[in-house]
């Protein structure tokens, strides 16, 4: 089966990351039912595809503008 999700904010993306590990798991629990060990093993060794494109440069902009007022209202210096 495969899933295709999208997110289109910061906190969109963690619940996505954290659904997409919950999938994982839950197909393992499913494979391994009751068996932690043959879990774990089969975690190590199942061929699982996940791409993941991230583009966060619009919070990299927020923190380098922040940074950068911090720095003029600390009258320091920006490295």
């Amino acid at each position: 089966m495969t899933n295709q999700w999208n997110a289109e904010t910061a906190q969109e993306a963690l619940n996505l990351l954290d659904a997409a590990k919950d999938r994982i798991e839950s197909a393992l629990k499913v494979a391994c039912p009751g068996d932690s060990l043959a879990r774990h093993k089969t975690a190590k060794a199942a061929p699982v595809r996940l791409s993941i494109s991230l583009d966060i440069t619009a919070l990299d902009r927020i923190g380098d503008e922040l940074h950068a007022f911090n720095a003029q209202v600390n009258g320091t210096e920006e490295a």
